[in-house]
């Protein structure tokens, strides 16, 4: 039996064999599909030979489901097929099968068709970190091979080459039009819509941050969220010139998109009837006052023939209100950690007849080597319930909060387990992503990488407590950065972070566990192009857990003080080797446009680390801590 990813509907066999040659020839009856992206190694010919002569013979089914297909092996290769799409997706699975049979193939059938309709990925590439060209193509490479349709890339501040506001580009910072219409076609290649995304309401820092539209905040002091104080990031929505904003950077970018869908975003309006528009919002409700700039920047995406998403966060609130969406709208409903509620929420809108999606994400985010349990129940719960309540389809999200510090191959196993459970919503499909990480990511001869990649993504399993869109070692990072700004950072600090120290033997259980990930990493033999890079990516994974973990155990008074002092100095002492490995590792990948803010988080840190040794040198054991 082959091993055919992702899992396909149907699939018998036979005892005869099709003998198969180095290059196989096609015919199509009828027009000639342009279907051949990623087939050079085993197909021979892009044009028609005659049918007599041919290996493969593609064959027009109108009875067929859009993306549906039939793949039979008899004494030629039938592929049966009613779109484009569908005869890729059918030449993907013909790859797989050709890879493993030796020379001959098993007479047999296939019939195949996804469980989702949509199946996509959005990249965040506005938090510091925008991917070079080269990188996005290599998602696309694997979207593809997951037989997945939709790719956003998710902008907000400068990140896209707005031509209206080029004084706001920073160098080697954004992705430009001429990129952008590059990106669309290489994914429109192989079958994936690339969608474009953009930020209008919340989000919207980077523009407030600016003497030209400063004046657009709803509260232009900022606002205090979770712990700590945010500059302004949410648009007066009753402001016309904010309209007049959205409406320009609009005008940027979808002229320049052919896919028909748009991700308008609107979401977390932190400072909504907070400040400014607090009179109107207390008139006609929040929802009223949101819904209201909804539509007015709804009327200016209709006039470039797009369907807008939107996500969910704030109607979900209001769902007497749902009838005021436009009924060709598609609502978003995203949430992160293991204990989502896809499936109250999509039953809600399922009975207020709203089209919708569901976003789970990666967790690669706030974690650094990323979050196994989390994702795996997040993505398995919004498949589920977009089948079962009839949704759109599903939408994996990979954020960059607080620097974007995790790199690529982090978010690998979430969106390889996306792209197979997607595809086929099947029990004891995650045990599948070990094998196709080890064999079609990395190529990983010795069979190691896949299981030590998840396996990093379960060290937070060993920690004191549960952190819903994020790790206690990412948010000790976080606050260390933070603390080290404020006037009285050792309080500020363990103020933040104090139920989350580690013990001493969970401290050393973190060096056993990282030790034999390294050694694992050490064994691996990777033949994928980025080998090297992906090792030398993990093992700096490692070492900012480690070095986050120093920290941490450096105010714990039930260890010996001279003990904490000495990795306080190692943090310190590797400084320079950290962050330019870091400089290195991102500029391989990444444009260098952002990197100096990413890093600034990094320096804080050791910063603070730093001012911590200071601080027990000076202190000694006899210290008090005011809190």
């Amino acid at each position: 039996m082959y091993k055919i990813y992702p899992n396909v509907k149907k699939f018998s066999m036979e005892m005869e064999e099709f003998v198969t040659k180095e290059k196989l020839t096609v015919f199509f009856r009828g027009e000639a599909e342009n279907v051949f992206t990623k087939t050079n190694d085993f197909i021979d010919e892009k044009v028609s030979v005659l049918e007599e002569e041919a290996d493969i013979i593609f064959v027009k089914d109108e009875s067929l489901g859009i993306e549906a297909y039939k793949l039979d092996v008899k004494n030629k290769i039938y592929i049966y097929y009613k779109t484009r799409s569908g005869a890729f997706f059918a030449l993907q699975t013909l790859k797989q099968i050709l890879m493993q049979c030796s020379g001959r193939i098993r007479y047999l059938h296939i019939f195949d068709e996804p469980d989702i309709k949509i199946r996509g990925l959005m990249l965040d590439i506005s938090r510091d970190k925008v991917p070079k060209k080269e990188t996005v193509k290599s998602i696309i490479d694997m979207m593809a091979d997951l037989k997945m349709n939709h790719l956003e890339l998710y902008v907000e501040g400068f990140s896209f080459g707005y031509q209206s506001f080029k004084q706001f580009l920073e160098e080697d910072g954004y992705i430009s039009v001429e990129e952008y219409q590059e990106l669309e076609d290489y994914a429109n290649s192989v079958c994936i819509d690339f969608v474009p995304n953009q930020n209008g309401f919340g989000h919207m820092t980077k523009w407030l941050e600016t003497k030209e539209y400063k004046e657009l905040a709803e509260c232009p002091e900022g606002i205090f969220l979770w712990g700590r104080n945010r500059k302004s990031s949410t648009l007066n929505p009753i402001d016309p010139k904010s309209l007049k904003l959205v409406t320009r950077m609009y005008d940027d970018m979808l002229p320049y998109a052919k896919s028909s869908y748009f991700n308008m975003n609107f979401d977390e309006p932190f400072e909504l009837g907070k400040g400014k528009s607090k009179a109107e919002c207390d008139e006609k409700g929040i929802g009223n006052v949101y819904i209201d700039f909804v539509l007015k920047a709804y009327e200016i995406i209709k006039k470039y023939q797009k369907t807008p998403l939107i996500w969910g966060d704030v109607l979900i609130n209001h769902p007497e209100l749902l009838h005021r969406l436009p009924q060709d709208m598609i609502f978003v409903d995203w949430g992160y950690d293991a204990f989502h509620q896809f499936n109250k929420n999509l039953e809600i809108l399922k009975k207020a007849g709203v089209k919708f999606m569901a976003a789970p994400g990666t967790t690669s985010w706030a974690s650094f080597t990323g979050k196994n349990r989390d994702w795996s129940e997040n993505i398995t719960n919004a498949c589920l319930a977009v089948k079962e309540h009839g949704g759109e389809g599903v939408l994996l999200t990979d954020w960059g909060d607080f620097g974007h510090l995790q790199f690529l191959p982090i978010t690998y196993p979430g969106l390889v387990f996306m792209g197979l459970y997607s595809w086929r919503i099947k029990e004891g499909t995650y045990l599948s992503v070990k094998d196709y990480l080890n064999n079609y990511i990395f190529k990983d001869e010795t069979g190691i990488i896949g299981e030590c990649l998840l396996d990093l993504g379960n060290y937070y399993r060993l920690e004191n407590s549960y952190g819903g869109n994020g790790t206690p070692t990412f948010y000790n990072f976080m606050w260390g950065s933070i603390a080290n700004s404020e006037e009285n950072k050792i309080e500020y600090y363990v103020s933040k972070v104090e139920s989350s120290f580690l013990s001493f033997k969970r401290f050393k259980l973190f060096r056993r566990f990282f030790s034999f990930k390294i050694e694992e990493l050490n064994m691996t033999e990777m033949k994928c192009d980025d080998a090297d890079l992906v090792k030398d990516e993990l093992l700096q994974s490692i070492r900012f857990v480690k070095m986050i973990q120093k920290v941490n155990i450096g105010l714990n008074e039930s260890i010996d003080l001279n003990l904490r002092k000495r990795y306080l100095e190692e943090v310190v002492a590797s400084r320079d080797m950290f962050i330019n490995e870091q400089s290195r590792l991102w500029h391989a990948r990444n444009k260098s446009g952002g990197f100096k803010d990413s890093i600034s988080y990094v320096i804080e840190f050791i910063d603070f680390a730093e001012y911590m040794l200071e601080f027990l040198n000076r202190r000694g054991e006899g210290y008090e801590i005011q809190n």
